[in-house]
């Protein structure tokens, strides 16, 4: 079994699963140096202050930046924030605060006053001042105040966490300090995190805390993963515990809850995680013992999510149950490899129940297939199929399934299926198509038809063209 880190090529689906509590950080959107929105109207001086920050050269970026601020003008509490920054950077950071202090008191209706504030918390730590989140005068405030403390001693900053945790805050913001503690490696606050993920302390983080757990991805995490799991009734806990399981890697774990859960939702919910995971010999095995419907399709899932074409081809061919022989043709056309397009066109040729080939020309839709659903809608035999794979040339939507449908409309006798086509250049919005149609076919129910079709459509030339419609 591949490991985690190298083998997530459906990382969106692991994404969907477990929401990072990294990108709960970027919320916070600290980027002291971010581009200045105003500065295409900035003076000269501005942006050769800007310049001088823009190359590090931290000395004359200050001085210039005080020019500017001691002159007064609309870039002074602009440059009073810059020159907080840069005093910042060079260590300065007393000074900093005195600057920001001067922002907030001369410009307190600067748009700059917010990261204003934000810096002052960065200023303070650097002063080596403990900044606990408490003491802040608000929850945007606090969350800075929780960000800092990342780049605290640890051993200062947890008792302060614990305190936090202890308080009255929103649930948003104690897991933002859970997520502090979970990164010192102190063994403190990774006691911390055990209890709050057993349910031990602070009931309502526990599920934040279990997926922290998997992130953390150590063996001892991997343990203390399966204890909630076994010891847990919760089937909402379990499954978030399988989560974790996965993010930290722990194939053997979850495998073994695959096999062994009698729940057949948990069970499904450890082979979804074993698909993420790559576990493609694993996965097979479990679907050959398996025995409950909905864990084998959730087994089919698995496959494509680990880009098994190979087993879900076999199964495709074998699978006595027609409802998971279609799941299995659906994953191979979700997998979208060669080798899966070739077992599909065989597939196809051999088939004879109709229900079964619609899901193969569907199939070929989810792969983009224009050419083969363009061979099926020319040679096909049977109309209903012919609709069907009309219906995916106009899903397609591709200039080669837009050229395709045209030939096949200036050749077809059957109504219907015109009917069908017309539907598909509606689909892919071809109103060039749908006009020239209203303009040369002669049976006015098509012309109708196309018309109607035409005016679903939301484009500048289909309003002009139903509008010169209706003049004449």
């Amino acid at each position: 079994m591949k490991k985690l880190q190298t083998s997530l090529t459906h990382l969106s689906i692991a994404l969907l699963l477990v929401a990072s509590p990294l990108a709960a950080w970027m919320d916070i959107n600290v980027t002291w140096n971010a581009a200045d929105p105003a500065e295409g109207g900035r003076t000269d001086a501005y942006r050769e202050a800007q310049r001088a920050l823009t190359n590090e050269n931290w000395e004359e970026a200050e001085r210039l930046f005080a020019q500017i601020a001691d002159g007064g003008g609309s870039d002074a509490d602009a440059a009073l924030y810059w020159e907080a920054y840069v005093q910042l950077k060079r260590g300065r950071a007393s000074l900093a605060r005195e600057t920001v202090q001067r922002l907030r008191e001369d410009y307190s209706d600067s748009p700059w006053i917010d990261d204003a504030r934000a810096l002052e918390v960065e200023a303070r730590q650097a002063s080596g001042r403990v900044v606990n989140p408490v003491d802040e005068d608000d929850e945007e405030m606090k969350l800075y105040a929780l960000n800092s403390l990342m780049h605290m001693d640890s051993e200062r900053a947890i008792p302060v966490l614990e305190d936090f945790l202890q308080g009255d805050h929103s649930v948003e913001l104690k897991e933002k300090a859970l997520f502090v503690l979970s990164q010192s490696g102190s063994p403190r606050a990774r006691e911390i995190l055990v209890s709050v993920a057993k349910g031990q302390q602070h009931p309502e983080l526990a599920m934040k805390a279990i997926e922290y757990l998997g992130l953390e991805g150590s063996d001892d995490a991997g343990r203390d993963l399966q204890d909630i799991y076994s010891a847990s009734t919760s089937q909402a806990v379990k499954a978030k515990a399988l989560e974790g399981l996965m993010l930290g890697d722990h194939d053997e774990a979850v495998l073994e809850a695959a096999k062994g859960e009698a729940d057949p939702k948990l069970r499904g919910k450890a082979v979804e995680m074993l698909g993420i995971m790559d576990a493609r010999e694993e996965l097979a095995e479990l679907y050959r013992t398996e025995s409950e419907f909905e864990v084998k399709a959730k087994i089919l899932e698995g496959l494509f999510i680990a880009d098994d074409a190979a087993t879900l081809a076999e199964l495709a061919r074998s699978e006595p149950n027609p409802d998971l022989r279609r799941k299995a043709i659906e994953g191979l056309g979700l997998v979208d490899s060669q080798e899966s397009r070739q077992v599909l066109e065989s597939l196809y040729e051999s088939e004879t129940d109709t229900t079964t080939r619609a899901k193969i020309l569907e199939a070929f839709f989810l792969m983009d297939d224009a050419e083969t659903l363009g061979r099926v809608a020319r040679e096909e035999q049977d109309p209903e199929l012919r609709a069907k794979a009309i219906e995916g040339l106009g899903l397609v939507s591709t200039r080669e399934s837009g050229e395709t449908l045209k030939a096949l409309y200036s050749t077809e006798t059957d109504r219907g299926i015109k009917v069908s086509i017309l539907q598909a250049f509606m689909l892919q919005e071809n109103a060039e198509a749908l006009i020239e149609i209203v303009r040369s076919e002669e049976d006015r129910e098509l012309r109708k038809q196309a018309l109607q079709y035409l005016s679903f459509i939301d484009s500048d030339e289909a309003m002009d063209f139903l509008l010169t419609a209706l003049e004449d």
